[in-house]
């Protein structure tokens, strides 16, 4: 309405204009050209405005259609759905009652053919109901037949068993009465006769012994058949000559252990002879040595008394020199080994005492170095002595 009102009063005012301007356009346009202007320029606004009014209004006329159109499409897509909406709720509900009559047909089917099956079991219950009374009555008259028939033959089994049991419990019994004493007395036999082998042959002992007391009674009851049974066995025994020869060697080794005690008891007491001797000769021996050894050890004591003399009478120098002990304490050691170490006169008679105190302490390690040797072969000398007694005895 408001653009139809614009657009009416526009061409009012146009054609007011128009009209002044016929009747005073002379004058204007000769009195005044800004007037003009100012109107040209109100047209132009007027056109403008009338120019965007029609705009306006067809910009509105444009979203009034589309906004209408977008509601019909609205309306259009909403009566689609609910006629969806219909149609499936008209379909479901088919399908429902198409399976509600669905299943009520096969439940009806079912109870049909449920029906059916009874009546035909029921039919055949009756049938087979009624064979097997037939049949158990058949049965009963059969049995009845038979019982009636058979009793007699059944009582007479009955008194021919009875009879026959009655024999046999007879017959057992006598046959058990008159085999008790027999079984006894051959039990008896059996158990004497296993005891004699068991003891008597099957054991080492018992044979023995059974030929023994054979052989005793045989020899007792009988002394001459024994001379001549012994008699033949050593008549049997002479005919070999090997034997003669091992009994000959018998007598021989008989003969010689006899001996043997003596001949032992004559060794004894000359080994012990012996021993004794031996004994006395190494007692002996041991004695000389000691009394050698103490002469040694006293000759020697004699010699290192001049030898200290003679030393103290030399200078000072000597004695220093003499003094000089190694520092571990052997010239003690050797002092004390001198007169030990000595052992056979023969190294003092080789080698003289002058040569001995006149040289230094080099001659002194030669001499005792040659006495440790001297007291070595004089221990083994020892050995070699002990050694042999221990070989004699």
């Amino acid at each position: 309405m408001l653009g139809h009102g614009v657009s009416v009063a526009g061409p009012e005012l146009s054609g007011r204009a128009h009209c002044g301007t016929d009747h005073t356009g002379g004058r204007r346009l000769h009195n005044s050209l800004p007037a003009l202007l100012l109107g040209s320029l109100l047209e132009l606004g007027n056109l403008t405005v009338f120019c965007l009014v029609s705009l306006a209004e067809a910009t509105s006329n444009l979203a009034h259609g589309s906004v209408y159109l977008l509601g019909t499409l609205l309306l259009a897509l909403e009566g689609l759905l609910e006629s969806l909406k219909m149609v499936g709720y008209l379909s479901l509900h088919c399908v429902l009652r198409g399976k509600d009559h669905l299943c009520r047909g096969l439940l009806a089917v079912l109870e049909g053919c449920g029906i059916a099956v009874s009546l035909v079991v029921y039919f055949t219950n009756t049938v087979v109901n009624y064979a097997l009374i037939a049949m158990q009555n058949l049965y009963l008259a059969v049995v009845g037949a038979w019982q009636t028939v058979s009793a007699p033959l059944q009582k007479l089994v009955e008194l021919a068993l009875t009879t026959l049991t009655f024999l046999h419990s007879t017959l057992v019994g006598t046959s058990a009465l008159l085999w008790s004493p027999c079984k006894l007395v051959l039990d008896f036999l059996v158990s004497l006769v296993h005891m004699f082998v068991s003891i008597f042959i099957l054991n080492i002992y018992g044979l023995v012994l059974t030929v023994t007391i054979t052989l005793t009674t045989t020899a007792y009851l009988n002394p001459g058949l024994t001379q001549h049974a012994a008699m033949q066995i050593v008549d049997y025994l002479n005919s070999f000559p090997t034997l003669r020869r091992l009994y000959r060697r018998l007598l021989r080794l008989t003969s010689v252990l006899r001996r043997t005690p003596l001949v032992v008891r004559r060794s004894m007491h000359h080994l012990q002879s012996i021993a004794h001797r031996l004994y006395l000769l190494e007692r002996g021996l041991w004695q000389q040595l000691s009394q050698h050894s103490s002469q040694l050890g006293l000759a020697l004591r004699t010699q290192l008394n001049r030898h200290s003399d003679n030393d103290r009478a030399r200078g000072d120098g000597d004695a220093a020199e003499e003094r000089r002990d190694p520092p571990d304490g052997r010239a003690g050691e050797a002092a004390h080994q001198e007169p030990q170490d000595t052992v056979s006169p023969s190294s003092s008679r080789d080698r003289p005492l002058k040569k001995q105190l006149s040289s230094g302490t080099e001659s002194k390690a030669a001499s005792d170095e040659n006495l440790l040797t001297l007291l070595k072969e004089q221990e083994e000398r020892k050995k070699c002595v002990i050694c042999q007694d221990f070989t004699k005895t």
